[in-house]
């Protein structure tokens, strides 16, 4: 293949994959406790290198040039987001490190864990707490969701996540952490699976917030700057690529001529 070519297709689909996690962090700049999406890049050496040095006879000029540029899986951008109040007493944020643990009803049989930011609450049919968005249920530090008294519309939520009604404590909100971070996907638009379901306890500075929300940590101005900034990489690698692809066929027909 036309080295040029690949070099420039390589640009081509590393930009294609940028674009489509931009466009996602802006479709949830909104979305209460989201995590923006990062794409972790790196160069690829050329062919030649990545094998030993095996061809010979290989073009060192070719070989410094390397490979373009490959993408790994996704990042996820842990940060604290902003906080905004709300008043509403089913609203909490967290403060630091640390993951609200929730149980979720799509899935079921697996070891996995899943976790959130998204503190929007409600009662559900039973009583229980639980998301707004997906309707997992909010477990507590015993393991089992957390039953509010549903004649009782006083709650209280104090900063260690113990859950009070007219005084008396219902619950305690458990408040977790991966014990490793690499092992957190997305999962919707409101939960974190953790693979093998390994957690901890979240860090003894991690504190709720009643009556206030996570806002989302995609910052909508930066992502609309690096939408524009991408489209035009990609509409530059696409030029490459037809200039390559020009330059193959007026070799052809040249050599054609002669041959």
């Amino acid at each position: 293949m036309n080295y040029g070519f690949h070099l420039a297709t390589a640009g081509v689909v590393t930009g294609m994959r940028r674009l489509d996690t931009i466009a996602n962090n802006l479709a949830n700049a909104q979305t209460v406790g989201f995590k923006a999406d990062y794409l972790n890049l790196e160069a690829r050496r050329a062919e030649n290198l990545e094998n030993g040095g095996v061809y010979h006879d290989a073009n060192r000029a070719l070989d410094a040039l390397g490979g373009g540029k490959l993408f790994k899986p996704t990042g996820i951008d842990l940060r604290q987001g902003a906080l905004r109040q709300t008043g509403r007493s089913l609203d909490i944020a967290l403060e630091g490190d640390g993951f609200l643990l929730v149980q979720n009803p799509a899935v079921s049989g697996t070891r996995d864990a899943f976790v959130t930011r998204a503190g929007e609450l409600v009662r559900d049919k039973d009583s229980r707490l639980a998301l707004a968005g997906s309707g997992a249920t909010v477990q507590g530090i015993d393991g089992n969701p957390i039953v509010l008294d549903a004649e009782d519309p006083d709650l209280v939520i104090d900063g260690t996540g113990r859950v009070f009604q007219s005084g008396n404590e219902v619950g305690r909100l458990a408040l977790v952490m991966p014990t490793d971070k690499a092992n957190l996907r997305k999962e919707g638009r409101d939960l974190m699976r953790v693979l093998g379901g390994q957690t901890a306890a979240a860090p003894a500075d991690t504190g709720v917030k009643q009556g206030a929300l996570e806002e989302s940590t995609v910052d909508a101005v930066l992502a609309l700057a690096d939408l524009v900034k991408v489209s035009r990489g990609i509409e530059f690698s696409t030029k490459l690529m037809q200039y390559q692809d020009q330059l193959t066929g007026r070799l052809v027909d040249v050599l054609g001529r002669f041959a």
